[in-house]
């Protein structure tokens, strides 16, 4: 019995350590957790407060009167009004060329001329011959007014003569198509011949009058009606970042074959820093209103499938307003319904603004 006694004491007293590590370390984790839910509970309600506290910083304007138009950009590219191809009615090697790419010329300077050896003796001959028939037949009149010849015979002499004069002509003109002149006042755009090349029989090359610049576009049914010629327009060039005049000088209420828009020329008004190929946005008012009611396109948010705004009162109290919408612009927005002019609008924020809590006015 006391054996056993004593075996047990010694068991409690090796098991008394164990259960004391046992209870310390759930201790241990039990306040390690209340600490960390203490804490986690403190930020939870700090930032409640905050928001609860702090009121909504937002950006007004009023509404108010304003013509509005929408623009429909059309793409194209400047080109010079007058341009014509160069080519010759000639064929042979060239033998001078009197111009380069980006020479500017007038109507009837040399460009460059092609030999013309065979067609120059082909004339002379025709000249010759002409004037052999001409001496004859003022000699065969001057027998005719003495009664020599009869009529007959100045008819047949006269015959000759108009026809080596017809020839001679003929010959002529031929001979000047050697000589290749520009047909036009403008620039040299483009070039193909060189001497010792050659040339006719296709294009040898281009002239441009730079002088009117004009944009080719077209327009589809939808805005076909908002077109009409001598109407001004904005054109926008993205490598100028600038905005010229324009007036629409041509439009075609049919559509072009094969197509289903409708053709116009826009002409531009003189300006040094335009040039042709540039790209160009002809900016067509399809649309336009004169003082309509406007805020601020992004006045207006989307919320439960509706135009809405945020109106303050004088105290700064935000009220929700359903908004009837007309022509958006993308920088201004006509208002049909849901406003009046005067009224304050939240124009930046509105999208953290409650109903009924008062919001904070930041200055511009």
């Amino acid at each position: 019995m006391d054996n056993d006694r004593t075996e047990k004491t010694e068991q409690t007293a090796k098991k008394k350590p164990f259960i004391i590590r046992h209870w310390l370390i759930c201790l241990i984790v039990l306040l390690i957790a209340g600490l960390f839910a203490f804490r986690v509970n403190a930020r939870l309600h700090k930032k409640t407060v905050s928001e609860e506290t702090l009121p909504v910083n937002v950006r007004v304007e009023k509404a108010r009167l304003s013509d509005i138009s929408v623009t429909s950009p059309l793409s194209s590219r400047i080109t010079a009004s007058e341009e014509v191809a160069i080519v010759p009615l000639a064929q042979g090697q060239v033998t001078e060329v009197c111009v380069s790419v980006g020479d500017r010329v007038s109507a009837g300077d040399l460009l460059f001329v092609i030999d013309s050896g065979a067609m120059q003796s082909t004339y002379s001959q025709a000249a010759a011959q002409y004037s052999a028939m001409a001496s004859s037949y003022s000699r065969m009149k001057t027998l005719y007014s003495e009664g020599a010849v009869s009529a007959q015979d100045l008819e047949a002499v006269e015959a000759q003569y108009k026809a080596a004069a017809a020839a001679v002509s003929s010959a002529g003109e031929a001979l000047s198509n050697y000589r290749v002149t520009a047909p036009i006042d403008g620039y040299i755009t483009s070039l193909s011949v060189s001497v010792g090349s050659l040339a006719g029989g296709g294009m040898a090359g281009s002239i441009a009058n730079g002088d009117t610049l004009e944009i080719k576009t077209s327009v589809s049914e939808a805005l076909a009606s908002a077109v009409h010629a001598g109407d001004t327009v904005e054109v926008y060039v993205s490598s100028l970042d600038r905005y010229f005049k324009g007036t629409i000088t041509s439009f075609s209420p049919i559509p072009s074959i094969g197509t289903l828009t409708y053709p116009l020329t826009v002409t531009l008004e003189p300006d040094d820093a335009l040039l042709a190929g540039m790209f160009a946005e002809v900016r067509l008012v399809s649309a336009s209103e004169k003082d309509a009611l406007c805020v601020s396109s992004n006045c207006v948010m989307l919320k439960k499938g509706r135009n809405t705004v945020v109106v303050l009162d004088e105290n700064n109290i935000p009220t929700l307003a359903e908004v009837t919408t007309g022509l958006d612009n993308g920088s201004i927005v006509q208002i049909l319904s849901g406003l009046s002019e005067g009224d304050t609008v939240v124009c930046s924020g509105q999208q953290y603004v409650t109903e009924g809590v008062a919001v904070t006015v930041a200055e511009d």
